[in-house]
């Protein structure tokens, strides 16, 4: 009994020196008890006694104060001895409100800090227009009432001018549970005047789409910064967060006139550009054909475009879909979708062969009005042997077969070896001649299909032919960005030289190539929402024009580089 009393005293000292005691003293202080709005101050909180750090639960501060800051440090001494050891916990802090404030008790362990009061003064009027025109934000939304599904433009612009910091990032793209965010481009830096004063811009731009219909909240955004101010003759600076209000958008359901039966695509434009590859003037049947139908969709996603089955006569062709091209085009001033869909088709007959209509509903968000796109039927000749369907084959065996409900007259067997022998020699001389019948067939088609396109080309012209077959697909479907690469690939491979300088040596080689280049990368990265994909008839006409000037045989020759004073050239002439 007298032992375990002398271990008692050693006991109590060894819990003692347990770093992270349950019972570590806690205080707390303000850097500042007093500040102007827009200051901060600095709330530090030491647990004594310890060496454990611990996250700490700040929600309580989030009433009144943004917590700009929070650092965690630890310390431990000997002296003579004599062990001391604490945490620090130092929290920035910027008040949301004037007036007095309170710092509610903020739980360490198992010890809670004291209740501190912060008095916030107020800014003058003078100061408050002083920070208003150094730095702020822009936000504009391209319209109030939207369709759902359909494309809503953000764009926001913080405008801040000489001697303003910023401490922050800015923000990301608004996080909206009930609607699809794309960023449009990356954000931009320029400059601009406000009443006489210039300023430096940033700015940020997204399509949103909302999925719901009723009312979608934009939630407000802000950023850190530090401005400096001259104020009765001191110069001064103050931490402050600009940013913008929440701003709530009404979102209609799909109108009462839009037709039931068809699938709801709201959009700014619609285009359905064809093309059926190769374009010659008549078709061979059995030729392999490929027809691209694009769905081009201007101010939506790609994947809203619903799918356009070519309705071909089975009878006529052979079609094999393939599997479409989605895609989202997020650099202009909106989303442009589109979705292209291939179809190989087989000719089937010989003679006047249909391409039927195509046509898709759509509602115009410009205008509020019902629209329709549509292809227009189109025909093709062929000529050949015709092949019978597949349909017409099975619909013909099918014929063979005994209708329901008939009686059947069970065959008598065979009483002669000689007859059987007889029909089995029969059977295997048709079936001799339909397969002599079908080689003599193929034979025709391949002699036909020798004549027409001759030998095999050399590789090189093989990818000429390709090159310039990609180029005219790419001019008719006016897309500028694929114009570019099309016209770019080409040029390299009829001069022989590199992209750059065959484009430059194309702009000097015609007198429509030099405009139409230019009014190509108008087209391509032009900011106004005049502008933008597809390219115009008449850039698309002098692009032809030009390269209907070139000639195959220049891939051999050399650039000419440009003179490099123009005016002494023409001094020269």
């Amino acid at each position: 009994m007298v032992k375990l009393l002398r271990l008692c005293p050693l006991a109590a000292l060894y819990c003692l020196l347990l770093p992270g005691a349950a019972w570590a003293a806690v205080s707390a202080q303000l850097s500042e008890q007093v500040i102007d709005e827009l200051e901060t101050t600095r709330l530090v909180i030491r647990a004594t006694g310890t060496r454990q750090t611990r996250k700490l639960d700040l929600s309580a501060l989030e009433k009144d104060f943004v917590v700009l800051g929070n650092n965690t440090s630890s310390q431990y001494r000997l002296i003579n001895g004599r062990e001391q050891s604490w945490v620090d916990y130092q929290i920035t802090l910027q008040p949301k409100r004037t007036g007095e404030l309170t710092i509610p008790p903020i739980k360490v362990g198992e010890e809670s800090t004291p209740t501190i009061g912060l008095s916030v003064r107020p800014l003058t009027n003078e100061t408050r227009r002083m920070i208003d025109e150094l730095v702020f934000f822009e936000q504009d939304i391209s319209a109030d009432t939207v369709y759902v599904q359909s494309q809503l433009v953000v764009t926001r612009r913080l405008l801040y001018s000489n001697g303003v910091q910023l401490y922050s990032d800015l923000p990301d793209a608004p996080d909206l549970p009930d609607a699809v965010v794309m960023t449009l481009g990356e954000a931009s830096s320029s400059t601009t005047s406000r009443n006489g004063k210039r300023y430096g811009v940033v700015e940020q731009k997204y399509a949103i789409f909302p999925e719901l219909s009723g009312q979608l909240t934009i939630p407000a955004i802000n950023v850190t910064a530090s401005v400096r101010l001259i104020e009765n003759g001191r110069v001064s600076r103050k931490g402050v967060r600009v940013g913008t209000g929440a701003q709530t958008i009404v979102v209609r359901p799909i109108p009462a006139t839009y037709p039931p039966d068809q699938p709801w695509l709201p959009a700014e434009h619609v285009q359905l550009p064809q093309v059926l590859t190769p374009n010659q003037p008549e078709y061979a049947v059995g030729d392999t054909l490929t027809h691209e139908l694009l769905i081009y969709i201007q101010g939506n996603l790609g994947s809203i475009a619903p799918p356009l089955p070519l309705p071909v006569d089975r009878d006529e062709f052979r079609a094999y879909p393939q599997n479409p091209v989605i895609e989202d085009d997020t650099r202009g001033n909106g989303v442009a979708g589109s979705r292209l869909q291939t179809t190989s088709l087989l000719p089937l007959q010989a003679g006047q062969l249909n391409l039927p209509a195509v046509r898709l509903t759509w509602w115009n968000t410009r205008t509020d009005k019902l629209e329709v796109a549509a292809v227009a039927a189109a025909s093709l000749a062929t000529t050949g042997t015709a092949v019978t369907p597949a349909g017409a084959e099975a619909a013909n065996a099918g014929a063979d077969k005994t209708p329901a409900g008939e009686s059947v007259t069970p065959a008598q067997p065979a009483t002669s070896g000689g007859f059987t022998d007889a029909v089995l020699w029969i059977a295997g001389l048709a079936a001799g001649a339909g397969i002599l019948l079908l080689l003599v067939t193929a034979a025709r088609r391949l002699l036909r299909r020798w004549q027409r396109h001759g030998k095999r080309q050399p590789s090189a012209r093989n990818l000429h032919n390709s090159l310039q077959r990609n180029l005219q697909r790419s001019l008719q479907f006016r897309h500028p960005h694929d114009i570019e690469q099309a016209l770019g690939a080409y040029l390299a491979h009829v001069y022989g030289i590199g992209t750059t300088r065959a484009m430059a040596r194309f702009r000097r080689a015609h007198a429509d190539a030099g405009p139409a280049l230019d009014s190509l990368l108008r087209n391509q990265y032009s900011i106004s929402a005049s502008t933008g994909i597809p390219v115009d008839e008449q850039t698309v006409q002098r692009l032809q024009t030009a390269l209907d000037s070139l000639q195959p045989g220049h891939t051999a020759k050399a650039d000419e580089l440009p003179p490099l004073y123009p005016h002494e050239q023409q001094t020269a002439a």
